[in-house]
């Protein structure tokens, strides 16, 4: 049986309502306004989008041009970059010593010469950029001197090249035709075989359109496109020239893929048979899809145009000379659009210029497409039309029957069931049983109450097993410390016997001498009071170290080095150890890592005390270059300390606790050569 609280109900009602109102005043609307409505949208909806599509389309053109020009002139930047610094090298008059720098080519005798005497190559399997000079030119003086000024272009090339997203290579010619350039490719066996080594013998700088009698203006020049015969596909490369106050040395160039370049056009495609073309400022064709190659030329291409690179270089006017003089007659300083027929259908180019390069961005879109969505829209208006008006009437009957029989369970299922569940929970915890759970049934805010509340019970529950675990854990810590303070007593009780007390018992024994000789001989007092005296001085020492170590603070309070201070004069009075010191100022380290340094020389120092049979000790505390240093070194008789030795558990103690401090731990020794400790801390 279906049950209501009242928060159900007045929701309910509240809902029907509204539902009722609405119901009513919507069918009036529809009924009246939309005839009128339908034919002034219809007719607006296609004006404004074809408006819009053109508008869009202009502005998509002009972005993507200016990326474009950005693109092409970051890669052309690099080639200034990497020119001036060359001729800032040569100005500075440093000289490098290359022959220290590994598979770096710095003089003509590195080369070597192929067999049929056309190219000296680096044959170096390692070399970093391929060096290339042609057979027919000796090396020379300044075949070296070039050599050496490109050297430093080793460690320029990657990363400028990386700078680039089309760029593939970038590199050096010299006035002789020295050639360097990167990545390594393995030129020297493709221009042989290619027979460009060969080609080459001919060859002149002056004939190159970077040269001074080329480009006295000293510009980077752009190259026409051409087919990579290394395996790059269509590239463009742009050159930019270096001169030494007014003396030319060559240049350096970037080798840009057109077809990286092709593949983003052919991917800016605004309508399904839209593509995009590019021209130079000569209007010549610098890259279009195969696809809209066959569009732009209105024709069937030749077998020759059909290539990859069949169009790249040729010019509009002899592809399509009627486009050709539409778009010359049409503004390019600018952003623009133009409607002309293409293959018998209407198309709208939009153009931007590239304003660095002068270079022209072309996309074209049939006409159809452009308009197709407002004709969609116009279609998809009347016919919602005639069912819009058919259905509202039985539609609000029919929904106001629907909402209140949903509005109804929509109550019931979402506000009293989760309300009832949630006190239920809440009535569980009040029990006391902390694994009860509400189910999350929605994503509204009883979801997320729910969600919270099943939260609030796990984290009850963690925190109560995280309280009895905390518990046990404190438990064993006691009883963890109560062994420890009983182990401590007992090492302190071993130090007392085996330091104040036999200090004690000597000055008694140095008394009752001194007594005797009082009573026999006055003169020979002296002997026995000295002794009692330096077994006072050796108790004193040593009563100060134990009541040192006893008091935790005062390591924090008077320092690592008095604490060293004290245990190395307890050592030295108690054993007669030629004991030597060597600290700097208070190290500025934290509480725990003093501590560790400290046990580490304490245990350090017994052990020498009880076993190194040493006559003389060295301990210091040093910092330098951002480490601290502590060193225990003795002149005992040492042992072998790569064996394991069962019981002594200091040995083993010692790197645990310059572990725990994040510092190193080493110790040398080998028998009859003394042991040396040395604890390695970085600040």
């Amino acid at each position: 049986m279906l049950r209501m609280n009242r928060i159900s109900v007045k929701i309910t009602a509240g809902v029907l309502a509204f539902v009722l109102l609405l119901a009513v005043v919507t069918s009036l609307l529809v009924a009246r306004g939309f005839d009128q409505a339908k034919q002034a949208a219809v007719q607006r909806s296609a004006d404004s989008l074809q408006t819009q599509s053109r508008d869009t389309l202009i502005q998509l053109t002009a972005q993507e041009a200016q990326l474009y020009d950005l693109e092409l002139q970051q890669a052309a930047r690099v080639t200034k970059v990497a020119a001036d610094f060359m001729a800032q090298a040569h100005a500075s008059g440093t000289a490098v010593d290359w022959s220290a720098v590994p598979n770096v080519v710095y003089q003509s005798s590195q080369l070597t010469l192929s067999d049929n005497g056309l190219l000296y190559y680096d044959a170096n399997p390692k070399r970093r950029t391929e060096i290339l000079h042609i057979g027919g030119i000796t090396p020379n003086a300044v075949t070296d001197q070039r050599l050496r000024d490109s050297a430093a272009l080793e460690d320029l090339f990657p990363s400028l090249l990386a700078q680039t997203e089309t760029g593939v290579g970038i590199y050096f010619q010299g006035p002789q035709l020295t050639f360097r350039y990167y990545p390594v490719r393995g030129l020297p066996e493709l221009e042989l075989q290619n027979g460009a080594a060969e080609a080459a013998q001919t060859m002149r700088i002056d004939d190159f359109a970077v040269a001074p009698n080329n480009n006295p203006e000293r510009k980077t020049v752009w190259l026409s496109p051409y087919l990579d015969d290394a395996g790059q596909g269509l590239l463009i490369s742009a050159d930019t020239p270096i001169y030494y106050d007014d003396e030319f040395q060559g240049f350096i160039g970037i080798d840009v893929s057109l077809s990286r370049l092709i593949e983003r056009l052919n991917q800016l495609k605004p309508t399904e048979n839209s593509f995009a073309f590019l021209m130079d400022s000569n209007g010549l064709i610098i890259a279009v899809p195969q696809a809209g190659a066959v569009k732009l030329a209105s024709r069937t291409l030749t077998e020759q145009e059909q290539a990859s690179n069949g169009l790249l270089g040729t010019a509009l006017t002899d592809i399509n000379p009627e486009l050709a003089s539409m778009m010359e007659s049409s503004p390019t300083s600018a952003s623009d659009a133009l409607e002309v027929t293409l293959n018998g259908q209407p198309v709208l180019i939009t153009h931007a210029s590239l304003p660095d390069l002068g270079w022209t961005l072309s996309i074209v879109i049939p006409l159809t497409e452009v308009t197709a969505e407002s004709q969609n829209v116009a279609r998809s208006i009347e016919a919602d039309a005639v069912a819009t008006v058919r259905n509202t009437l039985l539609i609000m009957v029919l929904f106001f029957v629907g909402a209140a029989l949903v509005t109804i369970w929509l109550s019931q299922r979402f506000l009293a069931r989760p309300i009832a569940e949630m006190l239920g929970g809440v009535r569980a915890i009040t029990a006391g049983d902390l694994n009860v759970s509400v189910p999350v049934t929605s994503n509204d805010e009883f979801g997320e109450l729910a969600a919270s509340f099943n939260q609030m019970t796990d984290e009850l529950n963690r925190r109560t097993h995280e309280l009895a675990q905390t518990s046990a854990e404190l438990q064993l810590k006691e009883t963890q410390v109560k062994v420890a303070a009983l182990e401590e007593r007992q090492r302190l009780a071993r130090e007392l016997h085996d330091s104040v007390s036999q200090a004690l018992y000597g000055i008694a024994l140095g008394a009752r001498t001194a007594q005797t000789q009082l009573e026999r001989d006055p003169a020979k007092l002296a002997e026995p009071l000295d002794y009692i005296l330096s077994l006072a001085e050796a108790g004193l020492s040593e009563m100060r170290a134990l009541i040192f170590e006893l008091r935790p603070e005062s390591l924090q309070n008077e320092g690592l080095v008095a604490a060293l201070t004290k245990q190395s004069d307890a050592l030295r009075t108690r054993y007669k150890l030629d004991l030597v010191t060597h600290f700097d100022p208070e190290p500025d380290i934290p509480l725990k890592a003093k501590e560790a340094l400290y046990r580490i020389a304490q245990e350090a120092m017994h052990n020498i005390a009880k076993h190194a049979h040493a006559t003389r000790v060295e301990l210091s505390l040093r910092t330098s270059d951002g480490k601290l240093t502590l060193e225990i070194r003795d002149n005992g008789k040492g042992f072998e300390a790569a064996r394991e030795y069962p019981g002594h558990l200091g040995l083993k103690s010692m790197p645990e606790r310059a572990a725990q401090i994040g510092g190193r731990f080493h110790i040398e020794s080998a028998p009859g050569t003394g042991t040396t400790i040395t604890v390695q801390l970085i600040k």
